[in-house]
Formats: structure tokens, sequence, C-alpha cells
């Protein structure tokens, strides 16, 4: 039997359905066939005497055809043609799906920002701390990722803040990123890509759609301290996006203690960019007066602080890119800060008191250029400039031991010049050449002026001048190379130090003291390091091999010292990989460093209303060992993360201290013994996402033991020990509800013991504790209470601080109100009980009074 069946159109029809029944009894099926191509022949396997044959597929209807007495040996031919059936129209169904909180695709993970939230963010570091894997240093702004400090913080891919990436997450909202982009193994030149040793790791904030042109925000808060002052907080900010261009600029002053820049006046840290330039800065001999503080700076910082800050890209060629950073900052600090030291040195026993109202006024000027010229497809060439001037001014008024009454004043300049060019060629897919040379220069003058005179009463006053200059020159050539397991990077260079100091100690009546030295050093320096890669093994040996000279000249005795040495430094790194989330890695190392050239200078220099400082220089070496072992498991699917680390570190060879401490003066001669020092470090953070409860718990604990030697009132040279632990609980809920809670238990222990005395002891807690109320997506609530316990066996003084926040956000998002209420009960001083291996002193400082601030935030 030959059959075809097409449509309408005369087309044949796919996959055709035929079935057979006999008319009289056509509720069975007796045979069953299928046409693919709507064409075929089909053979009955049994005679029948008529039959009932039908036609199916599907989006046609059936047909069905009735053949009676069949005759035996007759070929029958059958054209069938089947009708379409008219469309069907069906409701909408829409698919809802939670969306994922993260996306792994090879070296990148990324996390939808939404999913971290629960409302109290503002800022996109706010969100960046809450990410698995991610750790923020509330004081520096330096971001972690996996343990290791990343490199910076990009925008849709630029690198438009370089190490001051605080710049955008402290600054810009959440409300235009959509993701934020965890990328390992990040190489910012596109042709080391590959090439380079791998580990560096970078964020990245991936900017949602369609914030294209213009973009920004601005925030105006208002309202009044308790002590009817009217408290600012001001903030703009504008992102600007085209083809050819990319820029963010931020504008802000603000009087209640906030830190919207990267550079810490009040807590003296050091953010990710100082601490990779330090040793290009000059010495800073006489220090501002440090804000000592165990409470948030947001607590302490009283601050009037205006900044400003523009950055941009312009890609002005597909080969050439020019980036631009500028900064303004001023700022005003005051602080009432009372010490009073118990001293406990070979069986004296004495107190001494200063009571010190300080105000620090730094002013900060600052431009960056960076240029980027690919001179060809396999070569880039890279210029950076840098030039900062920086002017700290701190008057004090000092009441010492409650008697006497001293007005000082530091000024101190800071001039530092930058500028580095670097030469990249890509030799091959495997391998690359760079070239670079390094200039800075860093001058440093400091007037330090005390009144009435502490060394003569017919005096004044005195002052100490003091101007450190630092000239560092470098050349290098760098080879790196790759194979398909194996990478390599090899260094020969040299560089040049020229460190010249003078200060002058003096009143009217008299020169107290000078220091006029030359200090030179040079290098001639071979570096490599080799990357196996074997399996799950990853084994790493490096070395560093210097020719070093040294040159000191104390230009007021005409004596000079001299120095050459050569040194082998090797290392090694072990990586062992356990799995897709884990690995176990240990280091270890061997470092020979030269001294700082704050111990070159000879004679006194006075530094405070008590403290001068001296040393008697050496050139020698100091010797280090350290070894250290980490584990890492970064499980983002089992929302389980464990990061244990041990580490010690052992240097032959230091500047040891010599005190003579009275009642009044505190003299420090540094002196140099080939005696050991010797650090323990020990650091666990475990956080773990509970489904049965709905909440995040992370314990992190730290602990240090170090062991160093001095020298007080003449004693003998005397070993010392110091160890801190902290232990730190945090949990957090995530129900579908309204509510959520949120709370932070830290415990933090200190002893301090000279050998033959009586140990001292710190302990203290703190709990913080968070209400979350958010009943709709428009409005939020938030209620938090800190409490603290500063020393539980020097003193029973406790305090509670307990702020509150509404928000609410209309749903078109592009404006917002918040009122806010801080320190709603405080003290007006904050005191806290330090130990040392000679005293127990006690702290007390004023505390930034509470305030209440009306907010509208606009976006645009």
């Amino acid at each position: 039997m030959d059959v075809s069946v097409t449509d309408s159109y005369g087309n044949n029809i796919n996959s055709v359905i035929i079935t057979t029944r006999e008319l009289s009894d056509s509720s069975r099926i007796k045979e069953f066939f299928e046409l693919e191509n709507g064409k075929g022949k089909i053979k009955l396997a049994d005679t029948y005497q008529n039959i009932v044959i039908k036609f199916k597929s599907y989006g046609y209807f059936d047909t069905s055809k009735i053949i009676q007495t069949i005759e035996t040996d007759t070929i029958y031919s059958l054209q069938v043609i089947l009708e379409e059936k008219p469309p069907v129209k069906l409701d909408d169904i829409i698919v809802v799906a939670k969306k994922k909180p993260f996306r792994i695709v090879k070296d990148t993970v990324s996390f939808n920002v939404s999913e971290y939230l629960d409302g109290s963010e503002q800022k996109v570091q706010d969100v960046i701390k809450k990410l698995p894997g991610v750790e923020v240093n509330e004081q520096s702004g330096e971001i972690k990722y996996k343990g290791k400090s990343i490199e910076t913080v990009t925008l849709d891919g630029d690198n438009l803040f370089g190490f001051n990436y605080t710049l955008g997450t402290k600054n810009i909202n959440l409300d235009i990123v959509d993701q934020v982009e965890a990328i390992d193994n990040y190489a910012e030149n596109p042709l080391l890509k590959g090439i380079e040793q791998g580990g560096k790791v970078s964020l990245n904030l991936k900017l949602k759609k369609g914030k294209l042109d213009v973009s920004g925000n601005l925030d105006i808060s208002t309202g009044w301290f308790d002590n009817d002052e009217l408290a600012l907080n001001l903030g703009s900010n504008i992102l600007g996006i085209t083809k050819t261009y990319k820029s963010f600029a931020t504008l802000s002053y603000n009087n209640v203690g906030v830190n919207q820049t990267p550079f810490d006046y009040f807590g003296f840290s050091f953010n990710v960019e100082q601490q990779k330039e330090q040793n290009y800065f000059a010495e800073k001999i006489i220090p501002e007066t440090r804000f000592s503080n165990l409470l948030e700076d947001r607590r302490a910082n009283i601050n009037n602080q205006f900044f400003g800050n523009y950055n941009a890209i312009f890609k002005i060629s597909p080969k050439l890119n020019v980036k631009t950073n500028l900064y303004y900052l001023q700022d005003r600090i005051t602080t009432n800060q009372l010490f009073q030291n118990d001293f406990q040195i070979n069986n004296d026993i004495f107190t001494t008191t200063d009571n010190t109202f300080i105000t620090k006024k730094p002013q900060q000027y600052r431009g960056d250029l960076e240029i980027k010229y690919n001179t060809s497809k396999t070569s880039l060439l890279e210029y950076n400039l840098r030039l900062r001037q920086e002017n700290i001014e701190t008057p004090t008024t000092i009441i010492q031991n409650q008697t006497n009454e001293f007005n000082t004043f530091l000024n101190t300049e800071d001039f530092y010049f930058k500028q580095d060019l670097l030469w990249t060629k890509k030799l091959s897919d495997k391998k690359a050449l760079q070239l670079s040379l390094f200039h800075s220069f860093n001058d440093l003058p400091q007037t330090f002026s005390i009144t009435p005179s502490l060394f003569d009463e017919d005096a004044l006053m005195d002052t100490q001048e003091s101007e450190f200059k630092r000239t560092f020159l470098e050349g290098k050539a760098t080879y790196l190379g790759s194979g398909k397991r194996d990478k390599y990077t090899f260094t020969l260079g040299s560089n040049f130090n020229y460190s010249p100091f003078l200060s002058r100690l003096f009143n009217s009546e008299e020169n107290i003291s000078e220091n006029n030295f030359d200090y030179t050093q040079s290098n001639i320096f071979n570096t490599g390091v080799y990357n196996f890669n074997r399996g799950k093994w990853q084994i790493s040996p490096s070395y560093s091999v210097r020719v070093l000279n040294q040159n000191l000249e104390q230009n007021i005795i005409n004596e000079e010292l001299n120095q050459d040495d050569f040194i082998f430094e090797p290392a090694l790194n072990l990586k062992y990989k356990l799995n897709s989330v884990s690995f176990l890695s240990g280091n270890l190392g061997y470092n020979q460093n030269t001294n700082a050239e704050q111990f070159f200078f000879l004679n006194q220099v006075l530094i405070n209303n008590r403290t001068s400082i001296s040393n008697l220089p050496r050139l020698e070496l100091q010797n280090s060992q350290r070894y250290s072992l980490l584990y890492f498991n970064n499980d983002l699917y089992n929302q389980f993360q464990l990061n244990t680390n041990v580490s010690y570190q052992k240097s032959t060879g230091n500047f040891f201290t010599n005190q003579s401490i009275t009642e009044t003066t505190t003299q420090i001669e540094y002196f140099f013994l080939p005696q050991d020092n010797s650090n323990w470090n020990m650091n666990m953070q475990i956080s773990k996402y509970i489904p049965f409860t709905e909440s995040t718990l992370k314990l992190t604990s730290n602990y240090s033991l170090s062991n160093f030697r001095n020298i007080v009132n003449n004693s003998d040279l005397r070993q010392n020990q110091n160890q801190f632990l902290s232990n730190s609980f945090f949990w957090k809920t995530a129900f579908e509800m309204p509510v959520n809670f949120e709370n932070t238990f830290t415990y933090q222990y200190s002893e301090s013991k000279s050998e033959n005395q009586s140990a001292f002891i710190n302990k203290s807690w703190q709990n913080t504790f968070k209400v979350i109320f958010k009943p709709s997506k428009k409005w939020f609530f938030i209620i938090s209470s800190d409490y603290y316990l500063p020393n539980t066996e020097q003193s029973d003084e406790q305090f509670f601080f307990l702020d509150a926040t509404i928000r609410h956000r209309p749903k078109s998002k592009k404006w917002g109100a918040s009122f806010t209420m801080r320190n709603i009960t405080n003290e007006n001083n904050f005191e806290q009980v330090q130990t040392s291996d000679i005293s127990t002193t006690i702290f007390r400082s004023n505390l930034l009074p509470r305030y209440f601030l009306l907010n509208l935030t606009w976006n645009f």
C-alpha cells in the first residue's frame, strides 16, 4: 500500500502516525505504522475483509480512510490531506526563580549585590564586607579576598582608582552597582596575561545597564549636636561614562566623625598605597600626638573635614590612554586626652599625668598622572607621575603633673614627588621583557616649639627643628616567561638612596643640640622566582642576591662609617590544592635588612614636652627568619569558610631602647645589639550559614606572643614578653520576615611581663547588638547598641551607646530620606586602662557629642 500524506499546501508532513482497525471492531488497533517524511509503503501483516485506516500528526486534525472488500495481491494507493489546526492562544505563564547570589566562571566569582543587602547599606564598602571570602579593614580600608590583599577595585574593568580604591568603595552609591566580581590571577597589563606569576586578586564593580553618560547622587544631612551646635554631613558624587571617557568625582564636608578619604589623620593607619610606598618616604622624627582610642573612630573623631577628589580616564585613541587623579583635603581634628602613668621600675614607684588639649589641622594637595601608550601590538609604554604637598599644624596645650602648663606647636611640611617609566615588550606568547626607571624625592621639614622652656628658666621657649630628605633612584630589567605548567621571573637592577638629616634644638639663650649626617645606600641586585606546577602541588622557590654599600657621615664630629655586604636571601613557598575550594600553603624565608635612618643621628632631639631621643648609630644588618602555615577553605556553595594561619618570625640584630624615666622627663637612647627578638602570630576565622536557623555564624580569633629586650633606668638588659588575644563572635539572621538581628561579641586579653617583675594584665569586652526592621521595601529601621567594659582588672568603668536610623526609600529610587540619632546615651569621656612592661596607663578621651541628623538623598 503506497501512502502519501500532505498538508493543504501540498507539503509532505513529517512524523505521521498510521493505525488500522477492522470496521466491525473499531475500538481495537490491529496494526501500527509511522511515516517520517509523509511518504512510504505499508504492508498489512494479516488479511482483513475491510479496514479503517487513521492518520494522525501533531498540529493537524485526524483523518480516516475506509477500505472495503480488500483484495489480496492488490496494491492500493492512498493520498491523504491533513487540515491544520488553528493556533490556540494560552494565558501568559511566568516562571519566577530566585536569583542566584553568585556565579563562578573560571577565575571570576560574580556576586549579585541585591542578594547580600539587608537595607542598611548605602555605599559599596557596606556590601563588600558582607561578601563571603572578603575582609575589609575598617581603619585603613584595605580589602582582602581569600586572605590576599587585592590590587585594586576597577569600575567596569577600568582601573580608575589604583591602590587608593577606597575612594570608590567609600563613596560610590550601591544603586548603580549590579555585581561585584572577585577576580583571581588578575593582570592589569594585558601583555602579561598568562605570563606573569599568578596570585594577584582584584574586585570589579559591574554597573547596572543603562548607567551611561552622567549619573550621581547628592546627600544633604543636617541636624544638631546636644550642645546645640550645627551637625552637617554633606556629600555629592558624579559618575561620567562614555566610549572614550570615564570619570568619578566626589565632594564632601562633615563634622560628625566620618572619614570619606583614603587618608587616616585620626587613627594614623597607612592605607594600601602608603604601605607599598613607605620605603620611599623620609622619616618623620617628631610625631603628632596619637589619638589613642579603643572605640570606633566614628565615636571619638571630632572633625571638621572637607574633601574633594576627581578621577578620570581619557581614551584618546586605541593606543593612548591618560588617567588623572586630583585630591584636596582639609580637616580640623580636636581632642582632649588625659594620660596617667603609674610606673614600677626597679622597685621605684611614681605617677605622671599629662592632660592634653590637641588640635590637628592637616591640609593636602595632590595630583597624579598616568599615561599608557601602545607603541605596537606587542609593546606598552607607561609613565606615572605624582606630586603631593601636605601641611599639618598641631597646636597643643598640656598640663603636666597637674601643675606645669606647656603650649606646643608642631608644624610639619611634607613634599613628595614620584615618577616611574615602564616599558613592556611581549617577545612571544610565553615570554616578555620589562624595563623600568623609578625616581622619588621626599622633603620633610618639621618645627616644634614649646613654651615655657624645658632647659632654661630665662628662655621664653625651646625650638626643635628637624629635616629629613630622601632621594631614591632605581633602574631594572625583568624577564618573564611561562611554559605549559611553569612560570618564572628574573630581575637585574640597581638602586641608590640618599638621605641627609639636619636638626637643631635651641632657645634664645643657647644651642642645646645639633645633628647633621648624610646617609647613602646603593644596591646591585638580582632576584628570581620559579613557579613549578605539578598536579595539586605548586612549588615556588625564590632568591635575592645583593651587593650592598652603606656610608654614614656624621658631619658635626667628622666621623664616617662605611660597610659593604654581600647578601643572599632565599625563600620557598609551597601550596597544595586539597580540592576545588581549599588549599594548604607554607612559606619560609631568610632576610637581611638595613636599619632605618631614624637610628642614625647622634644627639638629642626633642619630640614632645617630656621626651627626647638619641642614638648610637651602627650599620650592621638585621637578620630575620620567617615561617608560616596557612589553611584556607572557601566553599561558596555550602556557605562555609575556614581560614587559619600560624606564623613565626625571629630577628637577630636590633636597635634596643635604654630609657631613663623621671616624673617630668623621658630620655630614650637607641643602641644596636646582636640579640634576638621573636614573634608568634596565630589567627583563625570560621564562618557558616545554618539553614535550620536561617542565620550566619562567624568566629574570629587572633593571638600573638612577642619577646623583646630593653633597658630601663640603668637596669640590666631585660627580657620582656607581650601576649595579646582577641576573640570575636558574630551572629546574623536572614529570616524571610520584616525583623532580623545581628550581634557581635568581642573579648580581648593582653599581658605584659618583664623578668623578675609581676605581670600587667588587661581584659576587656564589647558587645554590639542590632535590630533591623524592614516592614516594606520603602521603609527601613535599625537600632544599634554598643556596650563596652574597657578593663575588667583595673577599672569597673562601663559605657553604653545607642544609635537609631529610620530610612524611607520611594519606589522610584530617585530620592530617599533618613533620620539618624547617634550616641543617644553616652558619656562625655571614655576611659580605658592599658599596661606595658613598666607601667599602667589610665587613658581618658572626650567623645564626639550625641547628634541628630535628617538626611535627604537625590539620585540623578
